[in-house]
């Protein structure tokens, strides 16, 4: 897959809540992305961590500043040749039973990331489609990631994946498949509060950081 740098500069997002009188403003944030680094984004609620995520993916429109990949500055952040470079999985993620836009899988490799996800025995794919979903949050996470990872796309983007993840998968998790993915060249990119692991991260983000 192609590989991409991505820096921000001075991006700032504000909006008004229920009380026009309210402005929540998040930033301004300059920071640079580079391939094959893992970045671990933490701060307390409230502090912009998921509206920093729907920022850098497209989902919102930036109120100041730009986005720039390979040093060409990108004019609009929500188009689909931008969001193409991400595969996301939010707290709040839907799961399609439908594989869409995948084209021809490798079954090599869909059954090893199966093995290694401990969903192997819990579903298959026939005919481009999951045979189940019927399956506990945190195996559906582990789903939602597998298809992330055969998107083959740039960036990963992660919201709280782990939270719902036992122990045992959790330490998998960190230990074996982010190094894979990193690694792989990804540009990884993770809200998480698992401290015991934030040395797997080349950089650990806090929204201070960033003001």
């Amino acid at each position: 897959f192609p590989s991409h740098d991505m820096r921000l500069d001075t991006l700032v997002y504000q909006h008004a809540g229920k009380d026009p009188k309210k402005i929540f403003v998040f930033g301004p944030v300059s920071y640079d992305f580079q391939k094959g680094n893992v970045y671990f984004i933490r701060g307390s609620n409230g502090s912009g961590k998921t509206t920093f995520m729907r920022l850098l993916t497209g989902l919102y429109i930036p109120t100041q500043g730009q986005i720039v990949v390979d040093d060409i500055v990108v004019d609009q952040p929500t188009s689909a040749s931008y969001r193409d470079l991400f595969s996301v999985v939010f707290s709040d993620f839907f799961l399609f039973k439908t594989l869409y836009g995948l084209g021809d899988i490798d079954e090599e490799e869909l059954n090893y990331w199966k093995i290694l996800f401990q969903i192997d025995k819990k579903v298959s794919i026939e005919d481009g489609k999951f045979s189940s979903l019927e399956l506990p949050t945190g195996q559906k996470k582990r789903l939602a990631l597998l298809v992330a990872i055969l998107e083959k796309r740039q960036f990963i983007v992660l919201d709280e994946w782990a939270a719902d993840q036992d122990p045992e998968f959790r330490k998998i998790f960190y230990l074996e498949i982010i190094p894979m993915l990193k690694k792989a060249g990804k540009i990884i990119i993770a809200i998480t509060h698992d401290d015991q692991y934030f040395d797997v991260a080349d950089h650990l983000l806090n929204y201070r950081d960033w003001e």
